[in-house]
């Protein structure tokens, strides 16, 4: 049996697709490529930017429960110089004081500072004698705390039951109950996770 040319043209057309209609579908797959692109962009730097969060969060309580664990064990036991309690210094970005881990370690000083956008920790060895002024060159050992803080982090103070905020006075620093600190980390985003804070009751 043969085939007629126009049954075979009608075959052929059947079984495959013209160059129309092939340039027709790359022009649709490329716009929908172009359409979903920013949407996928868009998902992955979700994705990093609630990472960031949660890792940012994580270092948060850990900060936190170190300055908390630090304060309770502020004392001015044992110290070389006299002093009526364990704070020698309190501002709205820094705060130093005197510890005393355990029978076994001698006392030592210790500071926490807001140093531009990083919380910081640091500890030395007690002084012989009380120092006028804290430099960094008195302390041993520093560590980042907490990184990409925002300007308005900060320290305040509880002193016989009232708040502070800004500079204790020395006549009222053995009266400080509690350090309070604040501070909330910013990104590309804009605050990348929730403030910062605790009220850490101070050891004597």
């Amino acid at each position: 049996m043969s085939i007629s040319s126009a049954s075979m043209r009608v075959l052929i057309r059947s079984g495959g697709f013209t160059a129309l209609e092939l340039l027709l579908g790359m022009a649709l797959t490329v716009l929908l490529a172009v359409g979903v692109s920013p949407l996928v962009v868009a998902l992955e730097r979700a994705d990093v930017t609630a990472g960031d969060r949660t890792v940012a969060v994580s270092q948060g309580r850990v900060a936190v429960a170190r300055l908390e664990r630090d304060l309770r064990l502020a004392s001015s036991g044992d110290c070389g110089f006299a002093v009526e309690g364990p704070i020698l210094e309190a501002t709205a970005k820094q705060v130093v004081f005197l510890g005393h881990p355990g029978p076994a370690a001698g006392p030592y000083l210790q500071e926490w500072e807001i140093s531009g956008s990083s919380l910081m920790r640091r500890w030395g060895a007690c002084p012989s004698s009380l120092p006028s002024t804290f430099p960094h060159s008195l302390y041993a050992d520093n560590k980042t705390m907490l990184e990409g803080l925002s300007s308005d982090a900060r320290f305040s103070y509880v002193v016989n039951g009232a708040s502070v905020s800004g500079t204790v006075s020395k006549s009222d620093l053995a009266w400080v109950d509690a350090i309070v600190l604040y501070a909330a980390g910013r990104d590309s985003a804009g605050v990348w996770r929730a403030e910062v804070s605790t009220t850490a009751r101070v050891g004597r």
